[in-house]
């Protein structure tokens, strides 16, 4: 389907120890007036010196630029609410990452929206499970995980200490997972590697909307994942940066 082909485009996978090449966490390049941006969760760019991203399909691994601007909890990142970070890439990290991906475009960047229960959603990351290295290619590769979610009730925000015009909470329900290979459904992979990615909006065959970014799958309950709207990155933007783009009815930034 092309919005999987678009999708994957723009979804990058974060490899942290390179000799046991498995995937650290995802992200999403967006380009917004004149910056390049690669979104993902806060707690995978703390490890930002040791990231590389595979390229090439996978023979080459590299290793990214640029000004970071991340979150940081007054506690720790296991209280952080707004686990976001994002990454002003340098001139030759743009370069090189649109030799293997591309841009998601500033109107496909979907603010103030509004979620509804029963609306199908998608979320597309890479599992460190299924992250593998071909000896005989000598490259890197691993299969991207999506699967369509619902959004939860608002009533189950306060459980999980969250807010609803800042955060997203969508269900997982790893029995009924989409199994690429046999189109069926089957038992999902843990998501650990998923933290930074993409939650889209899939308006028709083509047309894709990123709503959000995935941050948490909480350990107390793993039928839910947590993410941070996109809203708060183009806030910061327009705020912090002076950006002249649309601004969001949900909330103020100070």
């Amino acid at each position: 389907m092309e919005y999987l082909i678009k999708i994957r485009s723009h979804s990058v996978i974060f490899i942290k120890d390179v000799d046991k090449y498995k995937a650290h966490g995802s992200g999403v390049l967006i380009r917004i007036r004149n910056l390049h941006l690669l979104i993902s969760a806060a707690h995978v760019f703390d490890d930002f010196e040791k990231l590389s991203i595979p390229i090439e399909n996978g023979k080459f691994m590299f290793k990214p630029g640029g000004e970071i601007i991340s979150n940081y909890p007054e506690l720790n990142r296991e209280n952080d609410n707004l686990d976001i970070g994002l990454l002003i890439l340098d001139t030759e990290s743009i370069k090189e990452l649109k030799t293997t991906y591309s841009f998601l475009q500033e109107e496909e960047v979907q603010i103030n929206h509004n979620f509804i229960e029963n609306q199908k959603y998608m979320l597309y990351g890479f599992p460190s499970t299924w992250s593998e290295k071909s000896f005989t290619k000598k490259s890197f590769h691993i299969r991207p995980f999506y699967n369509f979610t619902f959004p939860v009730n608002k009533s189950e925000y306060t459980r999980f200490n969250r807010e609803h015009y800042l955060n997203v909470i969508v269900e997982y329900d790893r029995r009924n997972a989409l199994n690429v290979k046999s189109k069926t459904l089957s038992f999902g992979p843990d998501l650990f590697g998923m933290s930074g990615c993409g939650l889209w909006k899939i308006n028709n065959l083509s047309k894709v909307n990123l709503v959000a970014i995935m941050t948490d799958w909480p350990k107390e309950n793993r039928n839910r994942i947590i993410g941070v709207r996109i809203d708060l990155v183009t806030e910061f933007l327009r705020k912090h940066r002076n950006l002249d783009i649309a601004e969001s009815n949900l909330f103020r930034l100070k």
